[in-house]
């Protein structure tokens, strides 16, 4: 008969101890990754609206038949309605847009007071940065109202 050699048993063999499981490793990663993700989307719908919005300001002609269609989608309109509601915001968006020339003057007015009255605190490099910064984000978000529309 043949002994087991005593220096093999599984007695005398030191088997590695199983690691000790961190499962908050595993939570803080996940945080990390879900918080990645969420600021990743917020920042792409917030650079896509921001076109959607920069894009409507700056072609008001088109608001009628872009919002027609999307109303057409969203509310399943027939035909007749759909001709009906673009007529109807085809012509309020003439009233606002009547509306948007009676009031550029002013609103010019005070923006160039706002531009001015906030240069005279700044010293001369600020100004000159304040006045380039708002003159571009006047142009964004206040661009000239497109010419009448006489048909």
């Amino acid at each position: 008969m043949i002994l087991p050699d005593p220096e093999t048993t599984s007695s005398n063999l030191e088997l590695p101890l199983p690691r000790k499981r961190r499962p908050w490793r595993s939570l803080l990663l996940g945080l990390i990754i879900l918080f990645c993700g969420i600021l990743i989307g917020a920042g792409i719908t917030v650079i896509l609206l921001q076109r959607v919005v920069f894009y409507a300001i700056h072609h008001p002609e088109e608001v009628p038949n872009r919002l027609t269609e999307r109303l057409r989608n969203k509310l399943s309109l027939t035909d007749e309605q759909t001709k009906k509601v673009k007529a109807i915001l085809t012509e309020r968006q003439k009233a606002f847009m009547a509306l948007r020339r009676v009031m550029r003057p002013k609103m010019e007015r005070e923006l160039k007071c706002l531009r001015e009255d906030v240069a005279a605190v700044l010293d001369k490099n600020q100004a000159r940065k304040w006045r380039k910064r708002f003159d571009t984000l006047r142009r964004q978000w206040l661009p000239p109202p497109p010419p009448e529309d006489d048909h």
